[in-house]
């Protein structure tokens, strides 16, 4: 008799354990927020506000994005986007770098990708 109750408490305790971290069991560190076309249409969102205010010069609004991939500084993983423009005559400020956060807000555009 002893075995048995020993054996169904086991089960339901392993039982318990594979129901409680199953997929239904997230934590938003694990959440991979945003995808990838919403952040090349924020991107090229935040490049053509900044057009519009005369922050950066109107051939941006043409550039394509270069290259989309994820920083990890300071435990923060951001989406970085680039744009490249050759037209640009200082050379330092050819590349832009927009930073956006997980969850889709821009945090930064800078000309260092820092």
């Amino acid at each position: 008799m002893n075995t048995l109750i020993k054996a169904v408490i086991t089960l339901l305790t392993l039982s318990f354990t594979t129901l409680y971290a199953s997929d239904g069991h997230s934590h938003s560190s694990h959440n991979t927020g945003i995808k990838s076309k919403s952040i090349q249409k924020i991107a090229k969102g935040e490049v053509q506000r900044l057009i519009l205010e005369k922050k950066i010069a109107k051939s941006w609004n043409s550039m394509p994005i270069t290259k989309i991939g994820k920083t990890h500084q300071s435990y923060i993983d951001d989406w970085i986007v680039v744009f490249e423009n050759s037209e640009i005559k200082k050379k330092s400020r050819r590349t832009l770098y927009v930073f956006i956060s997980k969850v889709g807000n821009v945090t930064g555009v800078n000309y260092t990708g820092k």
